[in-house]
């Protein structure tokens, strides 16, 4: 995550669901329950599709194909996410 600056917003649905944020600041970030303004990738899925995509069982690329995981904002910036937390 060096010189990334970036903000990632989740908003989940389901029994565990909520909003969480990453953000990102060189090689520090900051990750918390909440909301924030101006993310610059927001991902919304259910909360038990979330656990699927961060534990590898749902790929991220059939999760988006089929409705599963919606993305807004910058896609390449989305895909760096797995790279910052592989």
């Amino acid at each position: 995550a060096k010189g990334l600056r970036v903000s990632y917003q989740c908003v989940l649905s389901g029994p565990n669901g909520g909003g969480w944020f990453i953000d990102v600041n060189d090689v520090q970030f900051n990750m918390n329950r909440g909301r924030i303004k101006n993310a610059d990738v927001t991902f919304m899925t259910s909360d038990q599709d979330w656990v699927a995509l961060s534990n590898g069982t749902l790929s991220g690329t059939w999760a988006f194909l089929t409705g599963r995981l919606k993305i807004r904002g910058d896609h390449a910036l989305a895909r760096k996410l797995n790279k910052i937390f592989p």
